[in-house]
């Protein structure tokens, strides 16, 4: 830590950080562009000029490093003046199409204009006009509203290490465009985005969905991959809409992937809203208590999957599972959370936030001590040799070998397994309340409720929990009948 002053006022900040983040961590905002915490500093867009004492000429904030008893100005006249005059450069061909804009309401440009702008333009020329592309599978560039701050082609070659986009012609005429024939084809495109400042890129799955001051936001983690990446939930009318990054500086996340970002009809379509009885529906009373008859009369019992879950949902089962052993007679419940080959293995990257491990919490499960020492093979095994009998499965595929009969279903969404096991509960999904995921790294994180659970659903703990609830009720309706 290093003592500066910022407009007189002496304060300690970073030293190790940029002057704009470490500025901003005591309350002093420096508008910026072309700057990202998590990408290489160009100083592109001269949006962040500031004073420094005993320097003559404005110098840009982002690639200027901290230092001990430094003196800086971010709100002196001449500051103003530069900004100001930057402002207007920018908007001289920015078209005025903020209502039709799907970034407003999050546009820096919105908020840089605002914040240094004159209020006024002198520009009485004709806009340039430049028809918008399809650039990738899933992006889309507006050409007049970009402000050429380099920061997707700097993020293609930095972190996702391609370089489909290139900086073409000079001056007014300058475009940011493909460099190849081929369009954008990688885990990226949603990320690309998010960190255009201006809405000048935009995803076709998002265009012109929902205004942003419509959406109830909250803090979760990602559930596409064991990476975990911190994610701000966006959610309407009680559907999630979007997740956007929630930028975590002390763990390094900047993005988010394609992969976790648009696996969201899940959530909204296709629920599993009623239990099944051989894919045909029927109700909870029913169901469990043929649920309740197969576990009396199976010879060993079996939990496989889980790592969907919460660390508080899977705790909360594992409680409950060991007391319906209890009152099985001590019949033993195996449980192995690790259903797939990635969860077996070493964390291994698809790139460079996407792994193979598509579950988020398969490290908190094994935390939990949710495994068995045969694993998943020697599961399937005991079940084709019939030495377990009955399969409880939480939201995941029937394992091959797996005689169908044998399995019930715990699952959020109308599934083939839900379809073709002999019976299935309807349970919640992860966001219907709040909890956490441990990551890759065993970093275990919260995430906030941003749904309300549709009525009537349980989680699967509470699906044991009415499961306990009906055995003791007719336990208490035998005695009394005596």
């Amino acid at each position: 830590m290093v003592k500066i002053k910022i407009d007189g006022v002496e304060y300690e900040v970073d030293e190790k950080k940029n002057l704009i983040d470490a500025t901003k961590e005591v309350g002093v905002e420096i508008p910026y562009f072309c700057y990202h915490p998590a990408l290489s500093i160009v100083g592109m867009c001269r949006m962040c000029l500031i004073e420094i004492e005993g320097v003559p000429r404005l110098q840009a904030a982002c690639n200027t490093p901290v230092k001990e008893g430094m003196g800086i100005i971010t709100k002196s006249d001449r500051v103003k003046e530069a900004r100001a005059g930057t402002m207007e450069f920018l908007l001289a061909n920015h078209p005025l199409d903020c209502p039709v804009c799907d970034k407003a309401g999050e546009c820096r440009l919105q908020d840089n204009a605002f914040g240094s702008g004159t209020g006024h333009s002198r520009f009485e020329f004709e806009k340039r006009n430049i028809p918008q592309e399809e650039i990738g599978t899933n992006l889309i560039i507006n050409h007049n509203r970009c402000i050429v701050c380099y920061r997707c082609v700097r993020f293609e070659e930095e972190k996702v290490g391609e370089s489909n986009l290139g900086l073409f012609e000079r001056g007014n005429h300058s475009i940011i465009g493909l460099a190849k024939s081929e369009p954008i084809d990688h885990n990226y495109q949603g990320a690309l985005a998010d960190i255009c400042p201006v809405g000048a890129l935009l995803n076709n799955k998002t265009l012109f969905k929902s205004r942003v001051w419509w959406y109830k936001s909250h803090k979760s983690v990602c559930h596409g991959c064991s990476t975990g990446c911190n994610v701000t939930t966006n959610v309407r009318d009680n559907k999630m809409y979007r997740y956007m990054v929630r930028e975590n500086f002390e763990q390094g996340m900047f993005f988010l992937c394609d992969k976790g970002r648009f696996d969201l009809d899940w959530m909204n379509q296709n629920r599993l809203l009623s239990y099944l009885e051989n894919g045909k529906n029927s109700t909870s009373q029913v169901v469990v208590s043929k649920i309740i008859d197969r576990m009396k009369e199976a010879k060993s019992i079996v939990v496989l999957g889980g790592a969907h879950e919460s660390n508080e949902s899977l705790e909360a089962l594992k409680n409950n599972l060991q007391t319906l052993s209890r009152e099985l007679g001590g019949k033993t419940i195996q449980w192995e959370s690790r259903v797939t080959d990635a969860q077996n293995k070493e964390t291994e990257q698809v790139d460079f936030l996407l792994t193979k491990d598509y579950h988020p919490n398969t490290k908190g499960a094994i935390d939990l001590g949710l495994t068995t020492p045969q694993g998943i093979s020697g599961i399937v095994s005991a079940v084709k040799q019939g030495t377990i009998d009955l399969v409880i499965l939480l939201k995941e595929s029937i394992p091959d070998g797996i005689d169908p009969n044998k399995v019930i279903c715990f699952d959020t969404n109308l599934t083939d397994a839900a379809k073709n096991a002999s019976l299935a509960a309807p349970i919640q999904i992860f966001c219907e309340s709040e909890g956490s995921f441990t990551n890759k790294n065993g970093l275990k994180q919260n995430f906030e409720k941003s749904m309300n659970p549709i009525q009537g659903l349980f989680t699967s703990a509470g699906v044991v929990e009415l499961i306990l609830n009906t055995m003791a009720k007719k336990m208490e309706a035998s005695v009394g009948n005596r």
